[in-house]
């Protein structure tokens, strides 16, 4: 008989054995669990990327100071993509007397492509979501704009020879132009209207955009299309380069469900093992039956390593189903929830998930199979002669590190990785150290005890090598049990208020050097709070290191300004930063080095009207955005700075008792203010959708966590089912075995549950530090109550697991066993 076909009888004659169906069922968990983490996540990812295309209101744009020609649009038709363009222009407006400068919006039909427009009716009406664009003859101001002007609602302005009729209040835009400190407040108009205008005649600085949004394919197939078709001054958009201020959210949105799906991956290991483990101690007396009437080692070895590949690939199927199933049945409930309606899947997460159960399966199921050929043929008549399977060799060390990066290259983020697994590692080491230590504990202990103690320590001291290997797994299984509640309840929750309360929500641009402090006290007695103020200077960068700038996008005027000491949420990450007295300096934001190559000692060449100066990088700073202070891309040393025109700008936070800001606006009318209290509501809401995401993929994951710790119950039932009928055979009672149970499980839950505690503990606070980037305070009462539960989790488990044991004659569970 040959292997496969021996394979094929094995697999037949053990359908309906236990151990197999739980072997089975790890790998089916294993497949399932990450497949339906991989797929969810996948989708979530996609569609808070495509979220992202709000900022753009698209999802690529292509910018240039022409309009583009019809063969863009053409092109993106043909590849089924929608399309509009924008024209943006700064123009000077007269309502009556008045004049102002409005940054002046025209649109096509179509916009906005990915986001909504808020209007509402006249200053002060309530806001409502509108899909359409201004009627021909109609525009849309911001709110700003109308009371620059002292006027509401129904008054008409003339842009260059076009009359168009103030309709409706501008609230909220999706892309606000990529810049918080737009000095002009915003007029949306139909390109009608501004083709119309005569005011796009030569010399005019108008802006186009051509916004385009569709399928990923689509949109991937139009930017390869278009690049190589890029003229000078014309450049590509994408939401992976869109404005930073929902950029960082959902970047931390995509390392929380990381988290859940490198738990995932930990839980499945774990249960594959176990499930192993107990599959190849129920088929000893196999392998000895067929060594005795023939066969061969190899032969055996080969059938059962088929055997395997036919339940892996069985499994790859049905768990890639229900892993299938499971997504479907999440993204439709959060149809309207996390992000909107999700993307179709992807077959790529399936494919990583079945490559990841065949290596698993290969990592860790495969080796206590290879260690039955050490099984002798006399095993049958002479138990004495029994070995037991173990994952002794470091061969298999390369199918378990193959396994585990498959979920890291999916995520794509190798610092989360090396945190969640090292820290898994780690706390698998210190188990199994620890498991090792009270092996050898109890058997001291269990001479010197009481006869239940002693029945129940003497169990660890008996199975001290699968004692270890069930510590580990349930601590690691523990572990990731309480990651998950601290991500869920604490992490999600500090990341929610990590904006402090005094976030700043407005700002206060051209404030001449001379109002700075009128401004500051008019605004302090106003009740702002958190002022802030800063110079600003708009320069020309000529030069970087006696060369044109080396990314023309940052090429011309560039806004800079100077300080003598680091501002609030800016980090030096490279360098130092520059000595109140020093001079000729640069410190850099780290993004817009990463954006334009220069770095850290290079030299850059400034012009400010008939002035030039020149100065180097000395440090590079990361800045954080999200805080909504005032921060800029370039600092210069004062000295530098403070011989440049310049004006300033202000950020400060308004609450709702404070008291209206006209009185700055009528002392200053030069000045422009400026609310962004709805981009704060933004990414409060980006916050709101990943807690709500995270709830649904760490419920999984915890159902998965679940079925380890069970299965790591379960490896060693029959083991202590077969001790319990032979005390009992000799005059035990009922109680003294229950109570020796409860020892036995007692004290393998202590230990994991105190290793997992502190595990979860440290994992958490590593997950906050360097990815989260805030101070993670593990709650007190978190760690006992987490303590707790795991303990009496894995005793009651436990003991639900072993009932039959005491229901069940001894007679008929030593026959069975012998």
């Amino acid at each position: 008989m040959n292997a496969t076909t021996l394979s094929l009888k094995l697999l037949t004659r053990q359908s309906r054995s236990g151990a197999l169906i739980m072997l089975f069922a790890g790998l089916v968990v294993a497949t399932a669990a990450l497949a339906a983490v991989s797929l969810f996540t996948d989708r979530v990812g996609r569609a808070l990327e495509r979220q992202a295309g709000e900022v753009l209101a698209a999802d690529l744009v292509v910018t240039g100071r022409e309009r583009l020609p019809d063969e863009y649009l053409d092109k993106a038709s043909e590849l089924g993509l929608e399309t509009a363009e924008i024209a943006l222009l700064s123009t000077v407006l007269f309502v009556g007397e008045e004049s102002h400068l409005v940054d002046l919006k025209a649109v096509t039909e179509g916009y906005p492509l990915r986001g909504q427009l808020k209007l509402a009716d006249r200053l002060g009406a309530p806001e409502e979501a509108l899909a359409g664009i201004p009627e021909p003859g109609t525009g849309w101001m911001a709110a700003r704009g109308l009371r620059l002007f002292e006027t509401d609602t129904g008054v008409q302005v003339d842009i260059g020879r076009r009359p168009v009729t103030i309709e409706r209040v501008l609230a909220w835009e999706p892309d606000r132009g990529g810049s918080r400190f737009m000095l002009a407040p915003r007029l949306i108009i139909h390109m009608d209207d501004l083709l119309a205008s005569e005011l796009l005649g030569p010399g005019s600085r108008v802006r186009w955009r051509l916004l385009v949004a569709g399928s990923e394919s689509g949109v991937a197939e139009f930017r390869r299309w278009v690049e190589p078709r890029l003229e000078e001054r014309q450049d590509i958009e994408t939401v992976a380069e869109a404005e930073a201020d929902t950029g960082r959210a959902l970047e931390q949105a995509r390392r929380f469900l990381g988290v859940a799906a490198l738990t995932a991956v930990i839980l499945a290991a774990a249960a594959v093992l176990l499930a192993a483990l107990r599959f190849s101690r129920s088929q000893r007396d196999l392998v000895a039956l067929l060594k005795a009437f023939g066969a061969e080692g190899r032969q055996i070895l080969l059938a059962l390593t088929l055997l395997l590949l036919w339940l892996a690939l069985a499994a790859i199927a049905v768990g890639g189903l229900l892993g299938f199933g499971a997504q479907a049945i999440i993204g439709q409930i959060l149809a309207d929830g996390p992000a909107g309606e999700l993307p179709p899947a992807r077959l790529l997460p399936l494919l990583g998930s079945g490559s990841f159960t065949l290596l698993l399966a290969a990592g860790f199921a495969l080796p206590p199979l290879v260690a039955l050929r050490g099984v002798a043929p006399m095993r049958i008549l002479n138990r004495s002669l029994d070995t037991r399977p173990g994952l002794a060799g470091g061969l298999w060390l390369l199918p378990i590190l193959g396994a585990l990066t498959i979920p890291v290259l999916q995520l794509g983020n190798l610092r989360l990785a090396m945190i969640v697994l090292g820290g898994s590692a780690v706390l698998a080491a210190l188990l199994a150290l620890a498991a090792w230590l009270a092996m050898g504990l109890s058997r001291q202990l269990s001479k010197r005890t009481r006869a239940d103690w002693r029945f129940g320590l003497a169990g660890l001291h008996r199975r001290r090598g699968q004692g270890i290997i069930q510590i580990t797994a349930l601590g690691l299984g523990l572990m990731a049990l309480l990651l998950l509640m601290i991500v869920r309840t604490e992490l999600l929750d500090q990341w929610r208020g990590s904006l402090p309360a005094d976030t700043a929500d407005h700002f206060v641009v051209n404030i001449q050097p001379d109002q700075t402090e009128g401004v500051r006290e008019a605004l302090i007695e106003a009740g702002a709070q958190n002022v802030q103020v800063r110079p600003m200077a708009t320069v020309n960068l000529i030069e970087v290191n006696g060369e044109p700038p080396p990314d023309h996008r940052w090429a011309g005027q560039v806004n800079v300004s100077w300080i003598d000491r680091l501002p609030p949420a800016n980090r030096v990450v490279e360098g130092e930063f520059f000595a109140p007295d020093a001079t000729g300096e640069i410190s850099l934001a780290k993004r817009w080095s990463e954006r334009t190559g220069v770095g850290l000692g290079d030299t850059m060449l400034f012009e400010a009207g008939s002035r030039r100066f020149e100065a180097t990088v000395t440090s590079m700073r990361e800045v954080e955005w999200e805080s909504f202070n005032v921060n800029f891309f370039i600092l210069l040393t004062p000295s530098a700075g403070e011989a440049l025109p310049h004006q300033f700008i202000a950020s400060f936070r308004l609450p709702e008792e404070a008291g209206p800001l006209r009185a700055v606006q009528q002392g200053w009318p030069n000045v422009s203010i400026i609310d962004i209290g709805a981009l704060l509501d933004r990414i409060g809401e980006i916050i709101d959708r990943v807690s709500r995401a995270a709830q649904v993929v760490f419920f999984f994951t915890l159902v998965a966590g679940l079925v380890v710790l069970l299965a790591a119950l379960e490896a060693t039932r029959d083991e202590r089912r077969q001790e319990a009928a032979l005390i009992r055979a000799l005059g035990a009672d009922d109680a003294m075995v229950r109570r020796g149970l409860l020892i036995e499980y007692g004290a393998m839950a202590f230990i994991a549950a105190v290793l997992a505690t502190g595990g979860a503990a440290l994992t958490g606070w590593l997950l906050a530090r360097e990815l989260f980037e805030f101070a993670y305070q593990p709650s007190g009462l978190l760690l006992v109550t987490g303590f707790l539960a795991s303990f009496v989790l894995v005793i009651g488990s436990g003991w639900l697991g072993n009932r039959s044991v005491l229901r069940t004659s001894p007679i008929r569970i030593l026959r069975a066993g012998g």
